[in-house]
C-alpha cells in the first residue's frame, strides 16, 4: 500500500495538506519528464521529429496519422507545463536526459523504432499514473496512457510493414541493436532510490527494474513475432 493510500487521500491543486515529500517528488518527476512545452529542448526535439516524419514516412496516409501523433505530443507537453505551474514551478530548461532521444533517425526504420519501442516505454513509466494521489495528474492519466498506446502501436505497425520485405527485415535486425538497449535504459538505474520513493507515494506502480522486466516480457515477443532478432537484454546497455 502506498503512503498516500494509507491516508486515503487524493490531493487537489494548492491543497495545504499535501505532504512535502509528495510535493517534492511530484515536482522532481514532472521536471524530469521529457514532454514539456516550456522546455526549448523539447520544442527542438518536436521540430526535428516533424521534419523526419514528413521526410521519411513513405505513405501520405501514414503522414496524416503521424501528424495526429505529433499534435498529441504538443498537447502532452502543455499538460505537463500546466501541472507544474500549479505546483509553483515555472519554465523548465534542463536538457533531455535520456540518450535515446539523441540517436540519429536516418531512415523510416529508425523512426518506426523510435515510436515502436520508445513511445512504448511511455506506456509503462510516464503514463501509468492511473492511481496517483494528485488530482490534476490523475484527471489526465487515462487520456495520456491511451495516446501513448496509439503512438507505440503506430510504430510497431510500421516495423511490421518494414519487416515484410527481406531488405527491411535486414535493416530492422541491424537497427534493433541500437534501439533496443537504448529503450531499456530509458527506465533508469535499477538501484534508484527515487524509483522506490515514487512507488511509495503512488506516483508509479512499480520501480524501475520491475517496469523494465514487464516491458521486456511484453515487447520482446512482439518484435520476435515479426522476425526481429532481439539482442540480449544486457547488450550495449549503459545503465543496469
Amino acid at each position: 500500500m502506498t503512503a498516500a493510500a494509507v491516508h486515503g487521500k487524493v490531493y487537489a491543486e494548492n491543497d495545504p495538506d499535501m505532504p512535502e515529500e509528495l510535493r517534492a517528488l511530484l515536482i522532481r518527476m514532472l521536471t524530469h519528464h521529457l514532454e514539456n512545452t516550456t522546455n526549448p529542448h523539447y520544442t527542438n526535439l518536436l521540430n526535428q521529429l516533424w521534419v523526419k516524419g514528413m521526410t521519411l514516412i513513405p505513405d501520405e496516409k501514414l503522414k496524416v496519422t503521424y501528424a495526429k501523433l505529433m499534435q498529441q505530443e504538443v498537447e502532452h507537453g502543455a499538460i505537463t507545463a500546466r501541472i507544474l505551474e500549479g505546483l509553483g514551478v515555472g519554465p523548465v530548461t534542463s536538457e533531455i536526459q535520456q540518450y535515446f532521444f539523441e540517436l540519429p533517425i536516418e531512415t523510416f526504420c529508425d523512426l518506426a523504432y523510435f515510436n515502436g519501442v520508445g513511445d512504448r516505454v511511455g506506456c509503462y513509466i510516464g503514463e501509468t499514473w492511473e492511481g496517483v494521489p494528485y488530482e490534476p495528474l490523475l484527471n489526465v492519466a487515462d487520456r495520456l496512457h491511451k495516446d501513448e498506446v496509439f503512438h507505440a502501436t503506430f510504430g510497431m505497425n510500421n516495423l511490421r510493414r518494414i519487416c515484410s520485405t527481406p531488405e527491411g527485415l535486414a535493416e530492422a535486425n541491424e537497427k534493433v541493436k541500437i534501439w533496443w538497449p537504448a529503450a531499456l535504459d530509458m527506465f533508469g538505474r535499477s538501484d534508484s532510490d527515487f524509483s522506490d520513493a515514487y512507488v511509495k507515494w503512488g506516483l508509479r506502480q512499480e520501480n524501475n527494474e520491475e517496469l523494465r522486466r514487464r516491458y521486456i516480457g511484453d515487447t520482446r515477443p512482439l518484435l520476435e513475432k515479426i522476425g526481429i532478432e532481439v539482442p540480449d537484454d544486457t547488450a550495449n546497455r549503459r545503465f543496469l
